[in-house]
């Protein structure tokens, strides 16, 4: 068999379908958040406002400066899984220090926000007996993964339509370990969940309720902080 030949005609079937990816080559630049440099085709500056960095922390000269201080004194990497080479002291110190942030009693550290979401839920799903995960309708492809690899049952409600969790929690049998997954703000669309509505109709069923705040909690955070700091007002 001819890999080359089949591996081009994949790609070429990739581009017909205006399914071929081509990523924009874009670089930051300290001070001059959110504009970034960018070194492919159109203009050579642009405005990113898909990035996960919401608040331009990774610009902060605080973060920077503590960042450059553990490099020179610890060098560059993880050195290894917890599992082969231990936990990285640091990493437990900003553990402790994200558990006092939010109240809790601890916290744990991922690689990613998609793997936390694909390790938790798929552990929850996996580990509870009779687990049945309710998902919303427009939960984040790590949530959808985690919940599939749960291989436990799964329901959809409609998208922050309580009326119909609240149905499809009281239509499912006694012994089902219900857990309701949901994020605070979807990303995608800018919505936000009512979260007080569906923590009451969890209660009223006795559910466990699961929530992605990733997209809300820092600016959530600084907006209570700060008030007045016109946030969302990111314009050069």
């Amino acid at each position: 068999m001819n890999f080359d030949n089949l591996f081009q005609a994949q790609l070429d079937k990739l581009k017909e379908e205006g399914n071929y990816r081509v990523f924009a080559e874009l670089q930051r630049k300290c001070g001059n958040f959110p504009r970034v440099q960018n070194h492919g085709e159109g203009q050579d500056e642009v405005t990113v406002w898909c990035s996960n960095d919401y608040l331009g922390m990774g610009q902060n000269p605080d973060v920077i400066q503590a960042m450059v201080e553990t490099v020179q004194t610890c060098g560059t990497g993880a050195g290894g899984t917890r599992n082969i080479s231990g936990n990285a002291y640091h990493h437990k110190l900003l553990e402790a220090e994200l558990a006092d942030l939010h109240g809790k009693e601890a916290a744990l550290l991922f690689t990613s926000g998609y793997v936390s979401n694909w390790a938790a839920l798929s552990t929850l799903g996996s580990r509870l007996p009779n687990a049945v995960i309710l998902s919303d309708a427009l939960n984040h492809a790590s949530m959808i993964e985690g919940i599939r690899h749960a291989r436990c049952e799964k329901r959809v409600w409609k998208h922050n339509d309580v009326a119909d969790l609240d149905r499809q929690l009281q239509a499912l049998p006694a012994n089902a370990t219900k857990i309701i997954a949901f994020e605070s703000v979807y990303s995608m669309d800018g919505d936000i969940a009512p979260i007080r509505e569906i923590v009451e109709v969890a209660e009223k069923h006795g559910a466990m309720t699961y929530i992605d705040e990733v997209h809300a909690v820092g600016m959530a955070r600084a907006v209570a902080v700060w008030p007045d700091a016109g946030l969302m007002d990111m314009s050069p």
